[in-house]
């Protein structure tokens, strides 16, 4: 059988629910973010919709505004800046 070539393969662990992962609320589906604020690219791995590349999760980035109910953010990868849109139940502000 071919191997697969999908966009989640080689994510069985890391977009697997561990214990610690909040449960999908209301509050972080309808989470805010303003133009310039600082963002921490969070997978969650029970929500399809809006997810970024597996490549991309934990980095930081800017959000550079809105795209219909997504944000638009731009993330630095390797040498380039790039422009991802996601949803806000993947994103969560910088502490």
């Amino acid at each position: 059988m071919r191997k697969s070539k999908g966009p989640y393969r080689k994510t069985r662990h890391k977009l697997r629910r561990w214990r610690d992962t909040p449960p999908v609320t209301v509050t972080r589906y309808l989470a805010k973010f303003e133009e310039g604020d600082r963002v921490v690219v969070d997978i969650h791995p029970s929500v399809q919709e809006g997810r970024p590349h597996h490549r991309f999760n934990g980095r930081v980035g800017t959000v550079i505004g809105m795209q219909g109910s997504a944000y638009r953010v731009k993330v630095r990868d390797g040498d380039k800046e790039k422009i991802l849109i996601i949803a806000p139940i993947h994103l969560r502000r910088l502490a």
